[in-house]
C-alpha cells in the first residue's frame, strides 16, 4: 500500500509538471530579483504573541479568493507575519497592499506553469529589513529550475525574528537531496543568535519525511510546531485513497510555543493555511 501511494503521489506531481511545460513567457532572469513595499505604516498593537500564517496560494491564480480565505478565520487575519509561496510579484504587492502590510518578495524562477515568477514572500504590519534569498541546491530534473528560501527581520514591537519563508523542491527530487536542501536553509541563517521561524512548503509527503526534516532542524536548536493531525493540502488522487498531504510546517527556535492549526474552509489553493502562536521567551511564564 506505501508503495503504491509513494507511485500515487509521484504520478500527480510529475503529471503538474508536464502539464505545464508549454507555456512560453516574455520574463528575462532579469526578473529574478528582490521585491519589497512599505505597508500603511500603521502598526499593531502589541501584544505578548506573535501570529504567524503560511499560505501557499496555488500560482498566486486566486488572489481575491485568497483575501477572503485570510478574513474567513480570525487566526488568520491580520497576524505578525505572513509567510507565501509560490507567488509572483503582482500577487504579493496585491496582498501586502490589501492587508496594509510590509513586504519582501522573491521569486525562484520562472514557472514553466503559466510564465509567470515563481517564489516566496514575507509580510508583516511590522517594519522589516535585512532581507536574504537563499538559492537551494538540487534544480528540478525536468525544468532545471531550483527552489529557494526568503529570510526577512521583523521588528515585532521591541523584539526581533527572523522569519524564513521556505518551498523545498516536490518529490521530483529524491529525497537525499530535499533534506540537503533543507540542511542549506538552516545552515544558511546560522549566524541569527535570536528568535527565528521557518516557514512554508516543505513538500514532505509521508510522515517519514517530516521526521528526517525534523531532525535536520533540531540540530540546531528548532522545534516543530505541531499541527493537529489532518492534511494542509487537497491531494486530488491520493484523497480517494485516504491519503492525506502534510506539506506545509512552522519549526521555531528561542520562542515558546503556544498553538497551531490549519484552516480547512477555504478555496484559493489547492494547500490549506497554517498558523502558529507563540510567545517571546521573556514572557513565557506570564
Amino acid at each position: 500500500m506505501k508503495k503504491n501511494i509513494g507511485i500515487l503521489i509521484w504520478c500527480s506531481f510529475a503529471l503538474c509538471l508536464i502539464q505545464g511545460c508549454a507555456h512560453d513567457t516574455v520574463l528575462t532572469r532579469s526578473d529574478i530579483r528582490l521585491y519589497g513595499g512599505v505597508g500603511n505604516g500603521v502598526l499593531p498593537t502589541p501584544a505578548d504573541t506573535l501570529v504567524c500564517v503560511s499560505y501557499n496560494i496555488e500560482f498566486s491564480e486566486e488572489m481575491e479568493q485568497s483575501i477572503l480565505d485570510l478574513a474567513s478565520d480570525p487566526r488568520l487575519h491580520q497576524p505578525d507575519i505572513l509567510f507565501l509561496q509560490e507567488m509572483n510579484a503582482e500577487g504579493a504587492a496585491f496582498l501586502a497592499n490589501h492587508l496594509g502590510m510590509n513586504y519582501y518578495y522573491h521569486p525562484s524562477f520562472i514557472s514553466p506553469h503559466h510564465g509567470q515568477l515563481f517564489g516566496n514572500a514575507v509580510l508583516s504590519p511590522w517594519p522589516l529589513s535585512n532581507p536574504r534569498n537563499v538559492v537551494l541546491p538540487h534544480a528540478n530534473p525536468g525544468t532545471e529550475n531550483r527552489r529557494s528560501a526568503l529570510g526577512v527581520d521583523v521588528q515585532v514591537g521591541a523584539h526581533k525574528v527572523r522569519a524564513v519563508s521556505v518551498h523545498l523542491a516536490t518529490l521530483i527530487v529524491d529525497l537525499e537531496n530535499r533534506v540537503e536542501q533543507l540542511t542549506v536553509v538552516r545552515d544558511s541563517f546560522l549566524q541569527e543568535t535570536g528568535p527565528m521561524i521557518v516557514g512554508g512548503d516543505f513538500n514532505s509527503g509521508t510522515q517519514w519525511e517530516v521526521v528526517l526534516f525534523s531532525r535536520v532542524l533540531r540540530e540546531e536548536g528548532f522545534r516543530e510546531a505541531r499541527l493537529p493531525l489532518a492534511r494542509t493540502a487537497r491531494g486530488g488522487p491520493l484523497d480517494l485513497v485516504g491519503y492525506q498531504l502534510k506539506l506545509d510546517h512552522f519549526f521555531y527556535k528561542n520562542l515558546s510555543f503556544v498553538s497551531a492549526g490549519i484552516t480547512l474552509e477555504t478555496g484559493a489553493s489547492d494547500h490549506f493555511p497554517v498558523w502558529s502562536v507563540y510567545r517571546w521567551l521573556d514572557q513565557s511564564a506570564d
